[in-house]
């Protein structure tokens, strides 16, 4: 199914599954899984349809290394972390991938062919083909061997990727990466020592990852991936970044993550399907209920099979398919899917009721001529009588005038309906809502004559049932971009055409609504069957070659689609029940086809073999990828005489069927025909080299882990084992590797061992899941199904929403009676993603509640509301209850008590070694409604558990590193070498020169040597000759219409909307925009360059966002100007140039470039002293800084820019004491240029040299030019207490 349809689907139904997370707000988990196959395509192209783009292959290495290594961080799992990537997959999904492939490679030509004819100049090397990314392939060869080479270096060098099990399952292990990975959870469930409450976080970006992650039935499980936009927020999200390789590396960084909580999900299905617990005769279970939502789903999209005809997500098809399953299940006697084996019977029911509400009123709304209808004109004729005498009326008319040009001829009652589309369709802007609802009780000829003005007029026509399917309604709106927000980017020409279309229908002949006389229903029956059959023959003749009238066809296509429903669900319970199966059509039969399904109750499949490597690549990919191919098969997909040439088409249809935007077409190829394909391969075998033989062997599952025991295997230089790279020169060995590798095997059912396929009963769930999971229940609820106009997208959702019902567990309390229950204590916060925090006051419209001292005695202090507060705290609290409703579809009810509360943002270290809470500053106190708030949850959250100080030994093991924060060697890594009475002994390595025992001051030397002279807005304006709007839309976005597409023609200097800079070139003062020196200079160049574009822009700048060429220059030359000018922007290098937010501070390239320069040399001169050991003794724990520790003690540091830092953590992607310079910071984050290059590093933007740079969490680094820890005695040692005191 469409991901971000089916996404959005889910989003807006069900508004509260999905949380952004951010620091300190993700759950623990025990597993990560990453279905790599995503990540590897975000990292080696950017889907931005330039022609231009090109990276290296390193460059994919590192940013999938930095991908992996960002999600690793964000989760970090306690016990397993498995990456898989899709190997051979069944034959059922190749017709899929084949599909895909052909189209990449054809847009990829197009794109290629439309560029040159533009005259742009393309990079020589050749682009990036992501056809690449299918197993056998040697760049996927590649991957396997650099990841195994990435892990063994984290392992050996990153403390948080030890203690844990890495599983990697490479391109050359059969099967798609997350069936791999849901073969590893089932069968880990059916061992007898699984923890029911298994936490799981799953990484993808596919829709089948949400039913993969109910069918486990475990409930702590979570779906990670990046945040999906759409409309307005999608095209801003393609030019946040530029479009370049920058874009690849840095997006991660950039990125939000959102975590799709199954365990919420769970409980709003629980809402969805509540009504069924009155109805049903037998026992109402959710865990089959979920099944059942399985399995209709796979009729609205999967990867295997076509969807049902006319079933699409956007169209509401899913909540028909609910509502339908509501009504028949009751009357069936049980569920559908046991575990993944379909009840056939049980099926045909429903699909049977799913073609009588479904599929008849398709059919009526399809006949152009309308010669049946099912109900009685309440007044007037039969349809079948009015649609007679019209088309005599056409006929007629006819006659009188052209032969071959028929008359329109409407009724009454359509007349009326057009005058509301007429109205609708020209006065959009004056509409409130966003769409033209017709009533229920519209007859067919009616609906079919708004289908049908409305197509005329570019409108979007839909149908849309209620209840149990027997309701339902037409409405009409305007289209869908292709990021499905309404197009509201009309122009006269627009209108115009709709004027020219109402004109036709308003001239149409108008007929009178003639009482009925007598009834008809067995003749319209009559016809009805008759029309239908002509429809189903025209359906599956043109589409699928099948004569609707041969019984064995039909009986051979409806079989071959149900095999595919149990084949689907098979695969997903139990793994993969044949390799060879596929479905061989491209399209779904009929629904009302789907009958007489008992005898398809045993199908049975043969498991087969998969196919090897290059059989794969032979099936999937087009002849325009053939160089991935081995030389010894290429000329099979070209060669006229190859006897399979017929697989390769060069041009092929795409079909929409029914869809609305391009990539979701069927791509009309041919099927391969395995023996086939195989025979001719085996002629050409014996071309292929030795390696290229043995690339096409089945691997293994690899286990990577930490052995301590490595630890102890060094060589009298210090060399341990070594790890080489798979890319020297690139990549540095692994000199001390602490890493083992060996073959995985996933776990048997060995013993007698069964599949355990439902809710285990030592499982937590509700109030009682475990801490991060979040649940409906902690507050009581009621829940219902409505249309609720949620807006999650920035857009109203035309779909039905679950809405929560809050119920107010503090109503009718007084508010002093309130504080004096939560003014100073813990409260949970933020339903239903429940946060701790401390109760600073509370508050209502008139008083403010705190805590005071008096006597030593704790009261509660009421202060009125100042007035000027008043009205702002009326309006705050209706916002709460406004977002609270409008986005999530929460009522919380009317907010009339709010609490202020100081949020836990993480844990303290004090100087005695204890671990206490860290509440935000009373300053930063959030305030929220207090009906939303909880006083107890049943599992906290361990990692936030205040723990005591433990003995220094333990804190500080013998032979562990440490930072020694004493006043002469500040910040020097260090190796603790004993303990005495509290007290701990070090040794360090330092420098004999004295004056390399104090940080060096280069980075402030010379920013303070650069100092930047700003330039106001309307000062630079009169210096470059053009107005202040001019300059305005010439720095910032200026697009130009080069037709069929959009060109951005600006400098790109400023961003107001985003709020964003441009490092070096602009900032904002109070609010005025300000250039530099070298930012007037690029302007003063553009305009010599340009002078006619400046002039020209310079009188029309009033006129409108989107210019048009000729308005530049005269139209004979303006197109090629356009391109000058593109080009001449490209050499520039101006989408290159680093965007920041207004409020970041960040050095410009060109001294971060001079900061690094002086940094190597300083490095050079470093390696090359001489260093003495120092023993340092009696040395107390808070002059001291575990690596482990830095979270929790390097909190509140302050930082400028040109200080000197060491990274202080023994995780992340920075090795431990590598020191480097201040270049940025933002928010809780600071930008280093280091001394020395380093795996993980990157250019940051193109500010340094490549892995050199990184962006790290200020809690990371010690800073060395500004010591906040400077001790010269240590403290008396007391109890200590949380800050919340």
């Amino acid at each position: 199914m469409g991901v971000p349809k089916f996404f959005r689907w889910m989003s807006e139904r069900y508004p509260l599954c999905s949380q952004l997370i951010t620091e300190n707000r993700i759950p623990e988990f025990d597993n990560l899984y990453l279905d790599m196959n995503g990540i590897i395509h975000n990292c080696s192209h950017n889907n931005s349809d330039d022609a231009h783009f090109r990276i290296s292959e390193e460059q994919i290495w590192l940013a999938i290394f930095n991908y992996v290594d960002h999600l690793f961080r964000k989760i970090k799992p306690r016990k397993t972390f498995f990456l898989a990537i899709d190997g051979v997959a069944p034959r059922a999904k190749m017709n899929q991938q084949r599909s895909r492939r052909f189209r990449t490679a054809k847009d990829a030509e197009d794109l290629k062919r439309r560029a040159l004819a533009k005259g742009e100049d393309l990079p020589d090397e050749p682009p990036f083909d992501s056809n690449c990314i299918t197993p056998g392939t040697e760049f996927m060869i590649k991957l396997t061997k650099e990841l195994q080479y990435f892990i063994n270096k984290k392992v050996s060098e990153d403390a948080n990727w030890r203690g844990i099990d890495i599983i990697l399952s490479g391109p050359e292990v059969p099967g798609e990466g997350e069936h791999k990975i849901m073969d590893f959870i089932r069968l880990s469930k059916a061992q007898p020592d699984y923890n029911p409450n298994t936490r799981h976080c799953l990484y993808g970006l596919d829709a089948d990852l949400v039913m993969l992650g109910l069918l486990s039935h475990d409930p702590h499980f979570a779906l990670l991936r990046e945040e999906v936009v759409f409309g307005r927020q999608a095209q801003k999200a393609k030019k946040t970044l530029p479009n370049s390789t920058w874009s690849i590396f840095h997006s991660v960084d950039l990125q939000n993550f959102y975590l799709m909580h199954l365990s919420l999900l769970r409980e709003y299905l629980d809402i969805e399907f509540q009504s069924l617990k009155e109805t049903l005769t037998f026992e109402y279970d959710l865990e089959r209920i979920i099944d059942d939502f399985i399995l209709l789903a796979l009729f609205v999209g999967n990867d295997f099979l076509p969807h049902l005809p006319n079933l699409h997500i956007a169209e509401g098809a899913l909540s028909l398919m609910f509502n339908l399953y509501k009504l028949v299940l009751p009357v069936m006697g049980g569920y559908i899917n046991d575990g993944g084996k379909v009840d056939m019977k049980k099926l045909e029911i429903l699909l049977g009721r799913l073609a009588e509400k479904f599929e008849s009123d398709l059919f009526e709304s399809e006949m152009a001529d309308a010669n049946f209808l099912r109900g009685k004109q309440e007044q007037g004729f039969t349809e079948e009588e009015l649609i007679s005498r019209m088309e005599r009326a056409k006929l007629d008319t006819g006659s009188r005038k052209k032969p071959n040009k028929k008359k329109l001829v409407i009724t009454k009652r359509q007349q009326g309906i057009l005058q509301q589309i007429k109205e609708f369709s020209l006065n959009r802007r004056g509409h409130e809502i966003p769409a033209l609802h017709f009533p229920s009780h519209l007859k067919a000829g009616d609906r079919h004559f708004v289908e049908t003005v409305a197509t005329d007029l570019g409108l979007h026509y839909a149908v849309e049932y209620e209840g149990d399917g027997d309701t339902r309604h037409v409405y009409i709106d305007f289209p869908e971009n292709e990021e499905g927000e309404e197009d509201e980017t009309e122009d006269e020409e627009d209108l115009d055409a709709r004027q020219r279309v109402l004109a036709k229908y308003e001239a149409a002949e108008v007929i009178e609504d003639v009482v009925t006389e007598e009834q008809r229903d067995l003749q319209e029956s009559q016809r009805k069957e008759e029309i239908m059959h002509d429809w189903k023959v025209n359906y599956y003749g043109p589409k699928m070659n099948i004569d609707y009238d041969t019984k064995e066809q039909m009986d051979q296509l409806v079989r071959s689609y149900i095999e595919g429903i149990q084949w689907v669900l098979y695969y997903y319970y139990n793994g993969v029940a044949s390799w060879g199966w596929f479905y061989p059509y491209h399209y779904a039969p009929m629904i009302s086809d789907l009958k007489d399904l008992d005898r398809f109750s045993n199908l049975e499949f043969a498991l087969g073999k998969p196919f090897k490597a290059y059989e794969q690549l032979m099936g999937v990919l087009p002849s325009l990828s053939r160089k991935l191919l081995p030389a010894a098969y290429r000329d099979l997909m070209t060669d006229p005489t190859s006897p399979i040439i017929d697989f390769y088409p060069t041009d092929f249809e795409l079909d929409m069927n029914g869809k609305k935007q391009d990539w979701e077409a069927i791509v009309k190829i041919p099927f391969i025909d395995e023996e086939r394909l195989l025979s001719a391969m085996k002629s050409r075998e014996h071309r292929l080299t030795k390696d290229e033989a043995s690339m096409e062997r089945i691997g293994q599952n690899h286990r990577i882990y930490y052995d301590a025991n490595l630890e102890n295997t060094q060589d009298e230089n210090g060399n341990g084992t070594l790890y080489p790279s798979p890319l020297p020169g690139v990549f540095p060995d692994i000199h001390n590797c602490l890493a083992k590798q060996v073959d995985y095997v996933l776990p048997s059912l060995d013993g007698g061992l069964k599949l355990r396929k439902t809710l285990l009963k030592e499982t937590n769930v509700g109030i009682s899941a475990l801490a991060g999971f979040p649940t409906l229940h902690t507050i009581p609820h009621t829940g219902f199904l409505v249309h609720h106009n949620v807006n999650v997208f920035q857009q109203e959702s035309k779909n039905e929403s679950v809405v929560v019902n809050l119920q107010n567990m503090w109503e009718g309390m007084d508010t002093q009676e309130i504080a004096k229950r939560v003014v100073g204590k813990r409260l949970f916060v933020g339903y239903p993603f429940l946060q701790e925090s401390f109760v600073q006051a509370v508050s209502d419209e008139k008083f403010k509640y705190e805590h005071t001292m008096r006597d030593r005695k704790r009261l509660v202090l009421r202060t009125p509301m100042p007035a000027n507060e008043v009205d702002w705290w009326r309006k705050r609290s209706d916002r709460f209850e406004y977002m609270a409703s409008k986005r999530f579809a929460c009522i919380i009810g009317h907010v009339d008590v709010c609490v202020h509360v100081r949020l836990l943002k993480g844990m303290r270290r004090m100087d005695d070694g204890a671990l206490l809470k860290d509440y935000d500053h009373p300053n930063q106190a959030t305030i929220l409604p207090l009906q939303t708030s909880v006083l107890k949850v049943e599992n906290e959250d361990r990692r936030y558990i205040e723990q005591p100080s433990r003995p220094v030994e333990e804190d500080f093991p013998t032979k562990s590193d440490v930072f020694f924060l004493g006043a002469k060697f500040y910040g020097t890594l260090a190796t603790v070498i004993g303990h005495a009475e509290d007290t701990v002994a070090l040794k360090l390595l330092v420098p004999n020169d004295e004056p390399y025992l104090t940080e060096p001051t280069f980075g402030r030397d010379i920013i303070s040597e650069h100092k930047t002279r700003w330039i106001p807005a309307y000062v630079v304006a009169k210096k470059i000759g053009v107005s202040s709007l001019a300059l305005s839309k010439i720095t910032s976005s200026l697009s130009v219409q080069m037709s069929p597409d959009k060109v951005n023609l600006g400098l790109n200097l400023k961003f107001e909307a985003k709020q964003q800079k441009v490092v070096g070139y602009t900032r904002k003062t109070n609010n005025v925009w300000e250039y530099s020196p070298k930012a007037v200079d690029l302007l003063i160049e553009y305009k010599k360059q340009f002078p006619d574009f400046f002039r020209q822009l310079d009188k029309q700048a009033q006129q409108g966002e989107i210019y048009q060429p000729k308005q530049f220059y005269p139209e004979a030359e303006a197109m090629k100007k356009m391109i000058e000018i593109k080009q001449w922007l490209k050499s520039k290098g101006i989408a290159d140039l680093p965007r920041v937010a207004l409020d970041v501070d960040r050095l410009d390239s060109e001294i971060v470039q001079q900061i690094e320069q002086e940094a190597i040399k300083y490095n050079e001169v470093w390696e090359n002293l001489e260093f003495r050991r120092v023993i340092v003794k009696n040395i107390p724990r808070h002059v001291l800084l575990k690596p482990a520790h830095a979270p929790y003690k390097l909190q509140n540091q302050a930082f400028e820019l040109g200080d000197r830092v060491v990274f202080a953590q023994d995780s992340g992607g920075v090795p431990l004491g590598l020191r480097g310079t201040v270049i940025g910071f933002e928010d809780k984050h600071v930008q280093v240029v280091f001394d020395q290059t380093f795996m993980g590093g990157t250019t940051m933007g193109g500010q340094c040299s490549p892995f050199r740079g990184m962006t790290v969490p200020a809690f990371s680094v010690i800073n060395l030019s500004q010591p906040a820890f400077l001790k010269t005695a240590p403290r008396p040692m007391k109890p200590h207490r949380s800050n919340n005191q």
